[in-house]
């Protein structure tokens, strides 16, 4: 199968996996409020509100009435038969505070500095220099790519092409660009297996919760094994990968993963700065939460809200970087859907409009990245490919 063909291929089936999911939020999330009526199985459109009564709207027959409605005092703790509103997306994004949307902003600030101080710190384990403004640069204009731009040259492709230029090292360089994003999904994966397997304990998200964790444990585990040489030797690892089709590339590549092995202080601070990064990420969509409303009730307090949302952030976060949709719609809404909307946070609107803003966010912080190219790193030429930086590695 040619490479235009795989290409069109995923394109389409990134665009089913998003419209399967907006035709899912759309019979779950409306725009405007609605007033559910069980005992009629019902649901009117709320015309206008007042004090102690609503305007509605039978939007079958047009016909609009007033009817007598006291806000429960409690609206988590309603019994299935009483009347309720439904709120819209108008109405949670006119209802918002938007001075948390601020200290979000605040919070994902230092976030682009810590990742390309990680990427130096990483490139310098195979002798590669580049400066901090380079490498500042460089994540801004990753970051835009990534997230701002839907065309086909994405940021690790950016950087890699940009490293390579700079390093007669190449292979080792363009790895290294690999392996910067692992070891972000290694911190997700950390963060995951134990937040899992707590939360799986507590019953905050069911038991299949702690199962996951010890999944994704031993997922780690195994990949630690990575480094072992006696395991190498007893699988003959050296031999099998010699029979590897482009075995003196992926020899290469093997070579520069394998080289953290003695470099496990720099490996630890990566692994570090990567959680301090991701601490900064949960508390930023936390931030967005409680401008949407979402707040602690009953017994629970600010704590497992904030336990809430980190597993939501944390597991919809590697969802969403699974490449079967754009920017992860539908994957990380799915995991937002079963943390918060079925613990009783919040409801489907409000849910969608947290991780709408966690996106746009992310795009804010990604725009520096449009001066990057007048800057002296220019955009790269639209030849270059994945196929065209291996072969300038070689």
């Amino acid at each position: 199968m040619s490479a235009p063909v795989k290409k069109w291929i995923l394109r389409l089936l990134k665009l089913a996996v998003c419209a399967g999911a907006l035709y899912y939020l759309s019979t779950k999330v409306s725009l405007n409020d609605y007033l559910v009526v069980p005992a009629e199985s019902a649901k009117y459109l709320i015309v206008s509100e007042s004090s102690g009564s609503l305007r509605v709207k039978d939007t079958q027959t047009g016909i609009e009435r007033d009817v007598a409605f006291v806000p429960p005092k409690n609206p988590k703790k309603l019994d299935p038969t009483e009347a309720r509103i439904e709120r819209g997306l108008k109405a949670v994004i006119r209802n918002a505070d938007w001075s948390w949307t601020g200290w979000a902003l605040v919070m994902m600030a230092p976030v682009a500095c810590i990742l390309a101080w990680r990427l130096r710190l990483l490139l310098a384990t195979q002798e590669i220099p580049l400066s901090l403004r380079d490498a500042i640069l460089l994540t801004f204009a990753g970051n835009f790519f990534n997230f701002a731009m839907p065309g086909s040259t994405g940021g690790d492709l950016y950087k890699a092409y940009h490293i390579a230029k700079r390093t007669s090292k190449r292979v080792q360089g363009v790895t290294i660009v690999v392996l910067d994003r692992v070891v972000g999904l290694i911190s997700f994966l950390l963060i995951a297996a134990v937040v899992l397997m707590i939360a799986g304990r507590t019953g905050r998200i069911g038991t299949y919760g702690q199962v996951v964790g010890y999944l994704t444990v031993g997922l780690i585990a195994a990949g630690l094994l990575f480094f072992s040489r006696r395991l190498r030797t007893l699988i003959r690892y050296d031999h099998w990968l010699g029979k590897l089709p482009f075995a003196e590339k992926i020899r290469r590549i093997d070579e520069t993963t394998f080289s953290f092995r003695f470099h496990k202080v720099e490996a630890i601070l990566a692994l570090a700065v990567t959680l301090l990064s991701h601490a900064c990420l949960v508390t930023y969509v936390y931030f967005l939460a409680k401008g949407f409303g979402i707040h602690a009730f009953g017994q629970f307090t600010e704590a497992d809200l904030y336990v809430a949302i980190l597993i939501s952030t944390v597991v919809g976060f590697l969802f969403a970087a699974i490449p079967i949709s754009f920017q992860g719609f539908g994957l990380m809404e799915a995991v937002f859907i079963r943390v918060l909307v079925q613990g009783d946070w919040c409801d489907y609107s409000t849910m969608l409009a947290l991780t709408l803003s966690t996106r746009l966010v992310q795009i804010v912080w990604s725009l520096p990245g449009i001066l990057v190219p007048w800057l002296g790193l220019e955009r790269p030429p639209e030849s270059v490919s994945e196929e065209s930086l291996e072969k300038m590695a070689e």
